[in-house]
């Protein structure tokens, strides 16, 4: 059985491939050309379930969608789903980590409890939905440090360990990532709803 995960991050869909595969899944990437779904949701599975409706109804193929970012405590959770947009909306990755540490500053701190969150969905044409959520707990630090990863990666300290998530090699960064988290779990559920149908 085929399925889109909704993706153009090389990353991100390498990571979906080596879970989902294992069940006999081929996971392909979004088809060039297709266009995004406005995200306007105020939690991480609206927008997950708003993006893989959408390209379910557009692709009439089973799709995989995600949506995830960081949320920290002395923000109020901010950026959370904000965070791919947290300085504008086409900032970068690095104009989004200047804006979380200037506000971890102004707020008289240089570090806070945050944590990394992903919900990742699965839905068909025929109207099977599931998803699931992985978080990693941690902290955020004013002092960027690491060059592996992306986002936020460099001023995120997962708990039980001293290294940021862009200075941990990337076996140990998948093996602990939210994404990784979410899209095992979901595997798990897209597993026993395979076997059922058979």
């Amino acid at each position: 059985m085929k399925v889109i995960f909704a993706t153009k991050n090389k990353g991100k869909l390498k990571e979906a491939r080596e879970i989902f595969s294992k069940l006999g899944l081929t996971v392909e990437p979004l088809p060039e050309g297709v266009k995004s779904p406005e995200e306007t949701g105020k939690t991480f599975l609206e927008n997950a379930i708003q993006k893989a409706t959408f390209y379910c109804k557009v692709l009439g193929e089973a799709v995989i969608a995600e949506d995830s970012g960081l949320e920290v405590d002395v923000l109020n959770g901010l950026p959370g789903v904000l965070s791919a947009r947290f300085a504008g909306i086409n900032a970068t990755d690095e104009e989004n980590l200047k804006k979380v540490v200037s506000e971890l500053l102004e707020n008289g701190v240089e570090e806070s409890p945050a944590r990394y969150v992903c919900v990742a969905v699965f839905c068909t044409p025929s109207g099977i939905g599931m998803w699931a959520e992985g978080k990693v707990e941690g902290k955020v630090i004013t002092n960027p440090r690491g060059t592996g990863g992306f986002g936020y990666d460099p001023i995120f300290v997962p708990k039980g360990y001293s290294q940021t998530m862009a200075e941990l090699p990337l076996e140990e960064k998948n093996r602990i990532s939210h994404r990784g988290k979410a899209l095992r779990k979901l595997a798990e559920l897209v597993l026993l709803w395979l076997q059922k149908r058979h």
